[in-house]
C-alpha cells in the first residue's frame, strides 16, 4: 500500500529457513541457570526453562464458613418457630379433596425447609429434624410453641429461664 501500513513480507518467496533443533527435556532436579529468570535460554547444557522448578502457587481462598442444621438454627426465628405463621394463608379444602390438601402442606413444608438449610434434600432434612428433637433445647422450643408462650434469645442460649 501506499503509506506502508501493510507491509507484510512475502512468506512465499523465503528461502528455506532452517531452525536449530529442540534441545532434549531436562530433568527438575537437573542443574540451572544462575540469573534465575525462567524465560531465558538455557546455557549449553541445554536447558530451556526453570518453570519446573518454580513451585506452585497455593490458592489461598476466603474463608466462608458454612451454616450447619443444629438445634440453634432449627430454635432459631427461621426455624421451628416460622411454622407457627407458615398456614396463616393456606385454605385447605377438606373431605374428598386430602390428597390436594397434603400436597399443599407437603408444598409448604418443603419451602420451609429449603429456606432454613438449603443444602439438604427434604427426605434428609427430616431426617436430620428427627435427630435435633431428642436435643433438650429443641424440645423446649415446641413445648414454648405448644403453650403459645413467647420465644426470646435468652431460652435458647441458656440465659433467664
Amino acid at each position: 500500500m501506499e503509506n506502508g501500513l501493510f507491509d507484510i513480507p512475502d512468506y512465499d518467496n523465503i528461502e528455506d529457513e532452517s531452525f536449530p533443533p529442540l534441545p532434549p527435556p531436562h530433568s527438575p532436579g537437573q542443574g540451572g541457570q544462575g540469573d534465575g529468570n525462567p524465560f531465558e535460554n538455557g546455557d549449553e547444557d541445554g536447558d530451556v526453562s526453570k518453570l519446573a522448578d518454580v513451585p506452585a502457587a497455593k490458592r489461598k481462598g476466603v474463608r466462608r464458613p458454612q451454616p450447619k442444621l443444629d438445634s440453634h438454627r432449627l430454635t432459631s426465628e427461621r426455624g421451628l418457630p416460622a411454622l407457627r405463621t407458615l398456614f396463616d394463608n393456606v385454605h385447605f379444602k377438606g373431605k374428598g379433596h386430602e390428597a390436594e390438601d397434603l400436597r399443599l402442606l407437603m408444598h409448604k413444608m418443603e419451602n420451609w425447609a429449603h429456606r432454613l438449610y438449603p443444602k439438604l434434600q427434604f427426605e434428609d432434612f427430616i431426617d436430620k429434624v428427627e435427630r435435633l428433637g431428642n436435643k433438650k433445647e429443641v424440645q423446649t422450643c415446641l413445648k414454648r410453641i405448644r403453650l403459645d408462650m413467647p420465644l426470646t434469645h435468652e431460652d435458647f442460649t441458656g440465659g433467664k429461664g
